[in-house]
């Protein structure tokens, strides 16, 4: 069971996930349709109720629908949260890491994507730490960057070069808003 199955059945999550994952982006109704990969009817109800409510937006195109999320919707904020720390980031990105995560102390995102601040051309920068090596790492994380249609580009430190680092690139990224991936990770393990 995932953790969003209480509040969202699998195709809302899906549809959800692709618009929030990359917010300034706009789709068209067949594109979400297809994503979502429920009935035309359940799905097109969905859409509905999500531009009425305000969190998607509606614009033609000729004779085209194209929605795109509303970064000013009250509960924006909180919900791409929970979607990047569940279906739409960190599952993917957790589930690739797994075999590596004995050998992991730490693993994040941080950067753009991190705080907020990214758009769908960003890439997702990735802080691992433990007792691995980039060219075990980037094998791991190919398959993931096209799952999430975007670049991931693995940071790679040793436990005793993090901790005792003082680079002010590793200083800001300590310092700056991440999230962390090493529960899931964890619980890909089980």
């Amino acid at each position: 069971m995932q953790p969003l199955d209480f509040l969202l059945s699998a195709p809302e999550q899906r549809l959800m996930g692709a618009v929030l994952q990359h917010p300034d982006r706009d789709f068209g109704t067949v594109e979400l349709l297809d994503t979502m990969g429920s009935s035309r009817g359940a799905g097109s109800a969905v859409l509905k109720r999500w531009v009425e409510s305000g969190f998607l937006l509606e614009r033609r195109v000729g004779n085209q629908r194209r929605l795109i999320v509303n970064r000013q919707f009250v509960l924006y904020p909180e919900l791409r949260n929970i979607v990047l720390k569940t279906i739409g980031l960190t599952e993917p990105l957790a589930r690739a890491l797994a075999p590596l995560g004995p050998r992991l102390t730490e693993a994040f995102v941080f950067g753009s994507v991190a705080a907020g601040t990214d758009t769908s051309e960003s890439d997702i920068d990735l802080a691992l730490v433990g007792d691995i090596d980039l060219f075990t790492v980037s094998p791991l994380l190919d398959a993931v960057q096209n799952e999430l249609g975007r670049p991931v580009h693995a940071n790679v430190y040793g436990n005793a070069e993090w901790r005792l680092a003082k680079d002010p690139v590793v200083a800001a990224i300590r310092k700056g808003p991440r999230l962390d991936l090493m529960e899931s990770i964890r619980g890909q393990a089980r």
